[in-house]
């Protein structure tokens, strides 16, 4: 636990250095869901599922995506993950991600859809859910003014094929994403997300998180994420951590 708490006051100090770059107004890339650019992202990571129980997930994600048009790209995610209990640890590769998107604007406000596939890459069982999950989504983003906007989405999530003896998943997230973007090239999101359980009825959870982010250059930058369950009777987990590094216009 002392180790992610220094990790975090590390990254919150590299979080408010000055940007140095001079980026149009609603244009910092990555931040608007319907903004592509080219990048190369690594992301660690931390997953708190119980804090009581010391059961909780570390993760480096490597994230590439390619954007062919403004309006098109493709990525994956090829997350590097660390299973930490008194009972278990485990290391080794997590499920691998792939999606494509696309943008269509009407009237200032941008219409996407995405398609992901989580893939049953998994090394271990604790690292993965064993199964091939697709998980498509739409979404809507309208520009308030020039440095705010908000977001609305839905995905959901269907596992189609993999290990016969793990538990199949077909759940949905409702997303509100609310974001501030500052002449001086730094941004603030924040980001609650409502998941519902459709294989077991009854069960959702609210969960909140939030993204504090800088554009060192005109071609990198540096967010931190946290996150934590705020209620609900499903309970994926009690709180998270990521940070990020982007490189840009590849």
């Amino acid at each position: 636990m002392g180790r992610k708490i220094f990790l975090l006051a590390w990254f919150l100090i590299c979080a408010v250095l000055p940007a140095w770059a001079q980026i149009q107004k609603f244009c910092i890339p990555g931040v608007a869901p319907s903004r592509h650019v080219t990048s190369l992202e690594f992301s660690p990571g931390v997953t708190v599922v119980d804090n009581n129980g010391s059961v909780s997930v570390n993760s480096l994600t490597s994230k590439l995506y390619y954007a062919f048009t403004p309006d098109y790209n493709v990525g994956i995610e090829v997350p590097l993950a660390r299973f930490e209990s008194p009972d278990k640890s485990a290391n080794g590769l997590g499920d691998v991600l792939l999606s494509a998107q696309a943008v269509h604007s009407v009237h200032y406000i941008d219409w996407g859809v995405k398609l992901e596939s989580f893939l049953p890459t998994a090394t271990d069982d604790t690292l993965g859910t064993g199964k091939w999950v697709i998980s498509p989504a739409m979404f809507a983003v309208l520009p308030v003014n020039e440095n705010f906007f908000v977001a609305a989405g839905y995905k959901q999530y269907v596992s189609v094929a993999g290990d016969g003896g793990r538990q199949d998943l077909n759940y949905g997230r409702i997303r509100l994403l609310f974001s501030y973007m500052d002449d001086d090239q730094w941004w603030i999101t924040f980001d609650p997300q409502y998941y519902v359980d459709y294989k077991n009825s009854g069960q959702a959870e609210l969960v909140w998180e939030s993204e504090i982010g800088v554009m060192v250059n005109a071609g990198t930058a540096l967010y931190i994420k946290p996150g934590a369950h705020l209620g609900g009777n499903w309970k994926t987990r009690d709180w998270t951590l990521n940070m990020g590094f982007k490189i840009l216009y590849l």
